[in-house]
């Protein structure tokens, strides 16, 4: 501690105990009085520090405040007041003194420093050029922070915007410590105190540096994110005298970044690991275990009937159980296991260094049991049990892609077995994930190289006997496989995403032919039918290719019939509803397929979407000798008529359930009976006959 040479300016009864006070204190050696607010002549060479008081005294003089402090640009000046007016010692350091004082709350270590720390700032302002001096003045009026150092590291001067970002009262001085405070941040996001990378050594080391992001942290106060900029501060001879520091306060940014970068890798409803991250880990884990020559497995967990849970209490309490059955995931799963949410109702589990696959089983056991107790959401009590297949490396597969998918042929094995258990990947199931690895990488090509095809399956009137419409049904002529049906490769477009290129293609390609067929032989109501996914629905690039169609073809738009198998429309999600009410803009008709399964029933009709609904050919094979289905299609077609629905039959396959559904008032049908599902030239070879007189019934087709 250093004693000063102190000149009071002011009355002395302004501060009169404390003047009393600080002459005794050894930071004091010699203190003088002077009431005309100006440095006696005799006192000018032996002053270390001027007092000057900031009261109406100085108005009363008749001179400013800036003025006044300017005119003792030759000493350090420290202002003192009252707390009271603490503000009058804040305008004067704004007036350019270096400090101030409130007397009647100051302690002596406080005060102290207070001096110390006026005497270092005066030396440096007063080896620094009137430019540097002039920069520094603007650095403490605009809105970023600024905080200069000396060479030592003791920190000057603090700007109002500076002690507002860091949460800093008016009159609290930083120290050499304070540095710390600032934690650099590395690229990959983490913490390091090196001290020569610190920003405020980096600085009165000379160096020059922008863009800078770093944590500053003080006790009982909230991370605040700074992106800094520093450079040395020199002399008028360029000897570098210290470094200053500008910052500006990026928490929100670097919270929403970080809330952005959260949601691109957690998914959002369980905030579990999505795929890609799982993914990434499970490809890791693998390069250890080969490291290690240590054991690894995939569990895939799906839960059994998950749909009806959806379909019957809605997807409110479907997602309440996705979020519980990942709360359990997390809780049973060991330390250094890795969970993750794949899609839908799906998960995907990483089990490490364990010991034979037997304990891989265990795991799986445990979370059978653990992810069929009961869920409570809300009022409701929820019962669901998981199929989980199992995958082990190397044998199952040797990179992350091929162990997930044969972990998701083993789970369907649990599935097809009745569900509620667990079931190993192995050889004899190596067959078909080949078969699904072909077909997943040559459906990525089916469109480009021309493999898909239409057939159409005729849709009659049950009153005239005309053939009114064609239902639309996508074929694969894989090169390998042959012509295959939907169910072969439908369920693989939807879960790898291919389902909405191959459907636009649909949708482009039955367009374009139904405009021919009306055409050439003049039927300008013949209509076609598609089938679409629900993945589809909840895109509004749908509404945009039936648009794109019906522009290019110039066609009606209630000859299109867009087919939905999923009738749950009190529960569907907002994006869903967007679409069909973009669909209904459009013109075209929709449809409820399937009509009396679980999924679809009466309750889906009282929506304002639906202009027509197809029985499930479920209800139509035994309809000769069942009478619950012969009860549930009179109601339905009565219901259909009081609502003016159009009723169209799927399956008909004997004259006697063709008989039925006529005495029942059934619009349309189609099925075996009628006609099998035909290539588009066997199509126009029918219509032709049609036009000609004859009916497809009357010429007998198988």
């Amino acid at each position: 501690m250093t004693g000063h040479s102190i000149l009071y300016l002011g009355r002395g009864d302004f501060a009169s105990e404390y003047l009393a006070e600080l002459e005794t204190l050894p930071c004091c050696t010699m203190l003088a009085r002077s009431a005309e607010l100006k440095v006696p002549v005799d006192n000018r060479e032996l002053l270390d520090i001027v007092l000057l008081e900031a009261s109406p005294l100085i108005a009363q003089s008749g001179q400013s405040l800036s003025a006044l402090i300017q005119s003792l640009h030759d000493y350090p000046v420290v202002a003192i007041t009252h707390k009271e007016h603490e503000h009058r010692g804040i305008a004067a350091l704004r007036a350019g003194a270096q400090g101030y004082i409130c007397v009647d709350d100051i302690t002596v270590e406080a005060q102290e420093a207070v001096f110390d720390h006026a005497v270092r700032r005066h030396r440096l302002q007063q080896r620094l050029s009137d430019t540097d001096v002039s920069v520094l003045s603007v650095l403490t009026s605009i809105n970023d922070g600024v905080i200069v150092v000396d060479r030592d590291g003791s920190i000057l001067d603090i700007n109002p915007a500076a002690r507002t970002i860091l949460g800093l009262g008016p009159r609290r001085l930083p120290d050499t410590s304070w540095e710390q405070t600032f934690c650099c941040i590395d690229e990959h996001g983490n913490n390091y105190r090196n001290s020569a990378d610190l920003p405020l050594v980096r600085a009165r080391s000379g160096a020059k540096f922008s863009g800078q992001v770093a944590i500053y942290r003080a006790p009982e106060q909230p991370d605040t994110y700074l992106n800094i900029s520093g450079q040395g501060l020199y002399d008028g001879n360029r000897e570098l005298v210290g470094g200053v520091i500008t910052f500006r306060d990026i928490t929100d940014a670097t919270i929403r970044a970080t809330e952005l970068e959260k949601r691109a890798q957690f998914d959002e409803l369980t905030g579990l690991p999505n795929r890609g991250v799982f993914t990434e880990h499970l490809g890791r884990a693998i390069g250890r275990a080969e490291r290690k020559n240590s054991p690894l497995a995939v569990l895939f967990v799906d839960l059994d009937r998950f749909k009806s849970v959806n379909d019957t209490l809605g997807h409110d309490v479907g997602d309440s159980l996705l979020r519980q059955v990942a709360g359990r995931l997390r809780e049973n799963l060991r330390i250094g296991d890795f969970s993750g949410r794949w899609g839908g109702d799906e998960f995907v589990v990483c089990l490490e260094d364990f010991g034979e696959m037997s304990d891989a089983g265990a795991a799986a056991q445990k979370l059978l049991l653990v992810l069929s107790e009961k869920y409570q959401v809300g009022h409701s009590e929820v019962y669901a049990t998981p199929s989980i297949g199992i995958a082990s490396y190397p044998e199952s597969g040797n990179n992350a892609e091929r162990l997930i998918k044969a972990a998701d042929i083993a789970m369907y094995e649990a599935k097809k077995h009745g569900g509620g258990r667990f079931h190993y990947y192995s050889t004899a199931l190596n067959t078909r994930l080949e078969q699904r690895e072909e077909l997943e990488l040559g459906l990525r090509h089916a469109l480009v190289r021309d493999e898909f095809a239409l057939h159409y399956q005729p849709r009659i009137d049950l009153t005239t006997g005309r053939l009114i419409g064609l239902e639309a049904l996508l074929r694969w002529q894989h090169p390998r496989f042959g012509l295959l049906p939907p169910g072969r490769f439908l369920p693989i477009l939807e879960s790898s995403g291919l389902i909405h290129s191959a459907g636009e293609w649909v949708i482009a390609t039955a367009c374009r032919q139904l405009a021919g067929w009306q055409r050439r032989f003049e039927l300008p109501d013949l209509s076609i039918a598609v089938n679409l996914s629900r993945q589809q629905l909840m895109h509004r690039r749908l509404v945009d290719a039936v648009a794109r169609s019906l522009e290019e073809t110039m066609m009606d738009p209630g000859c299109i019939e867009l087919e939905i198998g999923d009738g749950d429309f009190p529960n569907r999600r907002k994006a869903e509803i967007e679409t069909l009410r973009g669909l209904r803009k459009l013109g075209v008709r929709l449809s409820l397929d399937h009509f009396g399964t679980r999924d679809v029933s009466f309750e889906s009709l009282d929506n304002g979407f639906v202009d027509s609904f197809v029985l499930d050919q479920s209800l139509i094979a035994d309809i000769e000798q069942n009478d619950s289905h012969q009860r549930i299609v009179r109601a339905a077609i009565a219901m259909a008529q009081g609502l003016d629905i159009e009723v169209a039959a799927e399956g008909v396959e004997t004259i006697t359930q063709l008989d039925f559904l006529k005495s029942c008032n059934c619009n349309l049908a189609q099925g075996f009976l009628i006609s099998r599902p035909m290539q588009p030239e066997k199509v126009s070879a029918i219509l032709r006959s049609e036009i000609a007189g004859t009916r497809l019934l009357a010429r007998g087709m198988p």
